[in-house]
């Protein structure tokens, strides 16, 4: 879908589930990810709008702020993201991201 849509110069990374041994929901590609990029956990968070997703990311011991546009909100909430939004121009999202920006956190996504 992405090479599809043109997108694949935006990504340094792409980790595919077909790629690991254990698919979502495990935490197996998050943490693949990780690897590939070089970096660490404590200095990243999730975007998921999966259940499976937000549960591998919680797996994975990460922040996950889940996205609401495709899935009710209750059945996202019961994978236990640390964050639900509607979509990426809720005003929680931007409430929250500055306010890692204000503690002087350095954000990056994986």
């Amino acid at each position: 879908m992405i090479s599809m849509l043109g997108l694949m110069d935006f990504f340094e990374t792409i980790i595919i589930g077909d790629e690991c041994e254990h698919p979502k929901p495990h935490p197996e590609p998050y943490l693949k990810a990780l690897e590939a990029l070089k970096v660490s956990k404590d200095h990243t968070f999730i975007f998921e709008d999966s259940i499976t997703g937000i549960k591998a990311g919680v797996a994975a011991d990460m922040p996950v702020v889940g996205i609401s546009m495709r899935k009710p909100e209750q059945l996202l909430m019961q994978a236990k993201p640390a964050l639900l939004v509607k979509d990426y121009n809720d005003s929680k999202l931007w409430t929250a991201l500055d306010e890692l920006v204000m503690r002087g956190d350095t954000i990056t996504n994986a």
